[in-house]
């Protein structure tokens, strides 16, 4: 489990509770070829830890999109909507450490770069989003996870300071962030980043592969 002073945890939403960065690459293609363009699976890769407004225009910017900022993001989000609420699984073994944190009195919440109403979907369907105390996103933080703000705005809402609250995240960018913030920081293997988990081990105070290994002893 985790250390014995930890009494907040705040956890990452995409490629951490939840197994949903395929969508996001399908998304991309689906919505390029929806406009004639081909798409490159590289352009994806290159936004997969960007803030959401951030990725919509670097989309803008490459393939020289004559739309609105606005208008792209509708067009996105109505393409994930539907398997976000209906299509996107949690992650294994991620409700059974939920329900200990729950367990040992260890208050808990999320923190994503994801539009709130995609977030709030997929964890209502998977059965996470009553668990938690709340969800804050980045847009309504002013920053990209790049700031460690919106760790620090999490962790003062559950009256933890950062040394007690663990930050469970997928990616490098987010997770050094946390780390050098103060928080203990659990790196989660997600295959999307698996070329960049060495370098999550040397940034987090503990990596894991699955949630399983928090939840069982003999794993």
């Amino acid at each position: 489990m985790l250390p014995e002073n930890i009494k907040a945890v705040i956890f990452d939403v995409d490629g951490t509770l939840l197994d949903s960065l395929d969508v996001w690459a399908d998304s991309d293609r689906i919505f390029l070829e929806s406009l004639g363009f081909s798409y490159d699976p590289s352009i994806s890769d290159r936004m997969k830890s960007m803030h959401y407004i951030s990725a919509a225009q670097l989309l803008i910017d490459e393939y020289h999109i004559d739309m609105p900022l606005d208008e792209v993001m509708n067009r996105i989000e109505d393409i994930v909507r539907d398997k976000y609420f209906h299509e996107v699984p949690v992650k294994p073994y991620a409700l059974e450490l939920i329900s200990e944190c729950r367990r040992q009195g260890i208050r808990m919440c999320a923190a994503t770069s994801n539009l709130r109403a995609l977030a709030e979907g997929a964890l209502s369907s998977g059965k996470i989003l009553p668990c938690l105390d709340f969800i804050i996103t980045s847009d309504e933080v002013g920053s990209s996870k790049d700031d460690p703000e919106i760790f620090f705005r999490c962790a003062e809402k559950m009256g933890a300071a950062p040394c007690d609250t663990a930050v469970f995240e997928d990616s490098v960018h987010a997770a050094s962030s946390a780390a050098k913030a103060g928080f203990y920081t659990v790196g989660v293997f997600d295959r999307h980043y698996a070329a960049e988990f060495e370098e999550l081990k040397k940034i987090c105070s503990r990596t894991i592969t699955s949630f399983e290994e928090l939840i069982r002893k003999d794993v």
